[in-house]
């Protein structure tokens, strides 16, 4: 049966000097070749890579983009990408007028009509999506979906497998608890909390939590494609934009200009309002309530960035007190708080500024470790102040900067101090926290938790983490058994989780940046204690420690010079 008209659309582009900084000597894209059908779908793709600029032109690349186009049509017609079958298109338009002359005698050899003129306007449709070149693949072959068509299992509608070959495989693997008969029932259990994971209360709720949520066209359509937000999509920062490679403190620039929520703008109006002049008078336990208070519509997506500093806040004022009363951390004038494994949080970094104005009574200092984090930015810090709009940097101690918010605290001045350990945590040297918080941690899929799981169990700190799904907190619950024979709290969703789904390689599971939060339980400490109560340990020495009675013979301490002599 006849396929609708077929599109063939073509793009010269070359990468400037002003793409990401790499070791590496950047790769030119000249050609970006596209067959898509009447609604955007893409059927094929090529691209036409060049390692010099200059001939990236268009003149010079059109005799040898024609047997390209050719052999990506053939392709796309044997081999539709994401649509399975072979397909032969009634008419084929191409977007560029020398292609359309050159294909003229070539397309009629594969029984397609060409049409008449080249279209007007370059590009695919609105259906054309970032998300459409993101291929699913069989969990257990890992075929492509271009490849083959994928299906859910029919029990618990988690899995993705290109058949039944495959499905059976999965159910019968070894042992018993890696294999689907094992874990289908538990899937499907987590996938009865995609709706209440989807409860939210923002405007544009039900499009960012649809399975084929497209982040990339919501974000260009608020023109949020810019500072921190080219962080969460595939979108680059436009032509001179600034940018800050990770590691070259990127935020001195910015806190010259006193505006720390600067690189969470978007083009166009302030996203974040100025700080209330009161301080929060109740715990937000909601994004409703937080958003409320802050003066932000339900319509912005500002939740997307602030679900770091948001999570925090969460932790401390709700999640500590309930689970650790004994630590009294609300009364705290001061926390020391590390945070593990960091990633893409340190390159939000500035987002943390908004703990000042949620607890403006608290000094913080936020320690990032990790062997992730860039090496030359390790052992860096810098402060950031809220009484004063001057700016200093002292070699050596890394970034004193005080910004100015719109309003001026009054009583004695609160900082956050941010500092970098680029090295795994184990490694980590220094005073025991006050708290330790790991986002999106993954405990399984990096080795350097294994060394670090024991060094927390060692410090007997609180330590809450956070998972995008509930099957990573299964995972990590079991991390920490083998890691140090403790384990987790049940998990928790999340209040402060980001609106925006996340898409799954080989599942259809609802994922959420900070979904779920849990806190490690360690494994109680072996003997009588010793490590939970040093002090009746500690002082017991204390009498005959002192191996100084010389000097005692020698002072006015007589009743205790009588003391010795009678023993």
């Amino acid at each position: 049966m006849p396929a609708p008209p077929v599109r063939l659309l073509t793009s010269a582009r070359s990468t400037g000097p002003g793409t990401r900084d790499t070791e590496a000597a950047p790769l030119h894209l000249s050609c970006l070749l596209l067959v898509t059908d009447e609604h955007g779908t893409i059927l094929g793709i090529d691209l036409l890579m060049d390692g010099v600029q200059e001939s990236a032109g268009r003149g010079s690349g059109t005799e040898n983009l024609v047997p390209r186009a050719y052999a990506l049509l053939c392709h796309s017609m044997a081999c539709p990408m994401g649509s399975g079958d072979p397909r032969k298109p009634r008419q084929l338009t191409v977007g560029d007028a020398q292609l359309h002359r050159e294909l003229e005698s070539l397309v009629p050899r594969l029984g397609v009509k060409l049409a008449k003129t080249p279209m007007r306007t370059w590009g695919p449709r609105p259906g054309f999506t970032f998300a459409s070149l993101r291929a699913r693949t069989c969990h257990v072959c890992h075929r492509h979906s271009f490849e083959v068509k994928l299906t859910p299992c029919p029990q618990c509608n988690a899995v993705l497998y290109c058949g039944e070959a495959c499905l059976r495989a999965d159910w019968r693997r070894c042992p018993d608890d890696v294999s689907h008969r094992f874990w289908c029932p538990r899937l499907a259990a987590f996938m009865e909390r995609a709706g209440e994971l989807a409860t939210l209360p923002f405007t544009y709720t039900a499009e960012v939590t649809s399975e084929t949520f497209n982040k990339e066209a919501f974000l260009a359509s608020r023109g949020l494609t810019r500072g921190y937000w080219t962080q969460i999509s595939m979108l680059i920062p436009g032509p001179g934009t600034p940018r800050h490679p990770r590691g070259s403190t990127p935020f001195l620039s910015l806190l010259l200009n006193g505006d720390p929520y600067q690189l969470l703008q978007g083009y166009g109006p302030a996203l974040m309002p100025p700080v209330p002049l009161e301080p929060p008078r109740c715990l937000f336990g909601s994004w409703q309530d937080y958003y409320s208070w802050r003066g932000l519509s339900l319509d912005s997506p500002m939740a997307v960035l602030l679900t770091y500093p948001l999570t925090v806040y969460y932790v401390i004022t709700h999640l500590v007190p309930q689970s650790f009363p004994e630590l009294n951390i609300q009364n705290k004038q001061s926390l020391k708080i590390h945070v593990v494994e960091a990633g893409k949080e340190f390159d939000l970094v500035m987002v943390f500024w908004e703990l000042l104005v949620l607890l403006p009574h608290v000094a913080l200092e936020l320690q990032f470790v990790g062997d992730g984090l860039p090496p030359e930015s390790d052992q860096q810090h810098f402060t950031l102040q809220r009484d004063g709009p001057e700016v200093s940097v002292r070699p050596g101690s890394g970034v004193s900067a005080r910004l100015s918010c719109g309003t001026k605290e009054k009583g004695s001045r609160r900082d956050l101090q941010i500092k970098v350990s680029a090295r795994p945590y184990h490694l980590l040297q220094g005073p025991k926290p006050d708290l330790v918080i790991g986002f999106n941690s993954g405990f399984g899929l990096k080795d350097t938790w294994l060394s670090s799981l024991p060094r927390l169990q060692s410090l007997r700190v609180p330590a809450f983490f956070t998972e995008s799904s509930e099957y990573g907190c299964v995972m990590d619950d079991q991390t920490m058994a083998v890691a140090t024979g403790g384990g987790t709290s049940p998990p928790q969703p999340n209040p402060f989780r980001s609106p925006f789904r996340l898409r799954a390689a080989d599942n259809c599971m609802p994922w959420y940046c900070n979904a779920f939060i849990f806190h490690l339980v360690y494994k109680p400490p072996q003997g009588s204690g010793a490590r939970t109560a040093p002090g009746p340990g500690a002082p017991a020495p204390t009498p005959a420690a002192p191996p100084a009675p010389a000097r005692r013979r020698r002072g006015e301490k007589k009743p205790g010079r009588g003391a010795r002599r009678r023993r």
